[in-house]
């Protein structure tokens, strides 16, 4: 395998991992303290991980990485948005989607 894949490779699981992280593990904290929906919706979903979202982009964008990693977080969101969040609130996976291109797009040449 050359360097560049294992690059390549290594940048994705890194991509994967931050993904899952503000996916499963920043929802799950907000379970565990008993957080009410309000402060669900509002501290985590339009908070951090939008800014994370929007991170995600710029990050990529400017290591000129592939748009592939983009897709981790909204697809993770929307598997597990329905065990955090109302079910409906899945729609905002689209959201994070199009900050994050967006956000790649301002950064790329």
């Amino acid at each position: 395998m050359t360097d560049e894949k294992k690059t390549f490779i290594i940048r994705m699981l890194w991509y994967l991992v931050a993904a899952a992280i503000f996916a499963l593990i920043i929802p799950i904290i907000f379970n565990v303290c008993k957080a009410n929906d309000v402060t669900k919706i509002g501290f985590v979903m339009f908070g951090f991980d939008m800014f994370f979202s929007i991170l995600v982009g710029l990050y990529a964008g400017k290591n000129e990485d592939s748009w592939i990693p983009l897709l981790f977080f909204p697809l993770l969101f929307v598997i597990t948005a329905g065990s955090f969040f109302m079910g409906i609130l899945r729609i905002v996976g689209v959201v994070y989607l199009a900050a994050s291109l967006l956000a790649y797009g301002i950064t790329k040449n």
